[in-house]
């Protein structure tokens, strides 16, 4: 072990750090509790580094590592580690504190700390997964939109494959207009869809009962829904961008794949930082 190795180990909550920085010997020589602002994470960054600090290790759940993760990365070695796998360790762990028996762990060279990818990648997985929570949202109020056209009688989801279809999106428009005669709705309707179920079918399908309060609804919804389109299309090109910027060669060569294209390749990138050597296997890509 080498003999001028001091490490620390923090316990991160949402309000407080539990701090304790151990020396070679496994002696406390300095332990302390912080609050979570910017002000003092700089001041407990500060003192780490006073007291010859050099590798750290941090317990956390949720996403309050992040800020003391990036407070800490420029002025000492850094690992995540998962509650789950320090609790297994062996040692009576209830007879010390939290942080004491993490900087014990990381003296010992017991844990190992989870993937934490650069900066521009962070930003690029908050992109990403940003994505897929506006994806959740959309289908969301997409279906609470059909819902609401389903309440006055309107069935054309029943007969078309997907309710952000054109078909479908032309006649929620020209209701939302006031356009409620179904003679004018069938007209919007694909070629396609009537000569699959017949004009008449599609006709009172398309038939409702508006009220001024529906219609008042569904311009909401699709108003929501508008922006929350936006919103993905602004992420996804600043992905895309990212990628194309700080990983041209790894973007390109990944959408030569089958099946991989541009949303594809972006989010993998995202989330490994297009870089396999911190991930032993497949199944530790995986489970990231």
């Amino acid at each position: 072990m080498d003999k001028d190795r001091i490490v620390a180990g923090l316990d991160v909550h949402k309000d407080t750090i539990y701090l304790c920085v151990m020396d070679n010997t496994e002696a406390v020589i300095f332990a302390k509790v912080y609050g979570t602002l910017t002000p003092d994470l700089e001041l407990m960054c500060s003192e780490m580094v006073s007291h010859g600090v050099t590798e750290a290790a941090m317990e956390s759940t949720s996403t309050y590592w992040v800020p003391v993760w990036n407070a800490l990365c420029e002025s000492m070695s850094l690992k995540l580690v998962n509650p789950y796998f320090i609790k297994q360790l062996p040692g009576r762990k209830s007879d010390v504190k939290d942080a004491q028996w993490i900087a014990e762990c990381l003296l010992k060279n017991l844990i190992r700390g989870s993937f934490v990818p650069d900066k521009t990648v962070q930003d690029m997985r908050k992109y990403n997964r940003r994505i897929f929570d506006l994806n959740e949202d959309l289908t969301y109020n997409s279906n609470k939109q059909d819902a609401a056209l389903q309440r006055c009688g309107f069935r054309l989801s029943n007969y078309v494959s997907r309710v952000n279809g054109k078909s479908y999106q032309k006649c929620v428009r020209a209701i939302i207009t006031g356009i409620t005669d179904p003679e004018e709705l069938v007209k919007l309707i694909h070629g396609k869809n009537l000569r699959k179920y017949g004009r008449n079918i599609i006709k009172d399908a398309v038939t409702g009962d508006f009220h001024q309060a529906d219609i008042c609804l569904l311009k909401q919804y699709a108003e929501l829904i508008g922006v929350i389109e936006r919103q993905i299309e602004e992420c996804r090109n600043a992905l895309i961008s990212m990628c194309q910027e700080h990983f041209p060669k790894q973007f390109k060569r990944l959408q030569s794949i089958p099946g991989v294209k541009e949303r594809a390749a972006s989010a993998i990138i995202a989330e490994t930082g297009a870089d396999m050597k911190p991930f032993e296997k497949a199944t530790n890509v995986s489970s990231g």
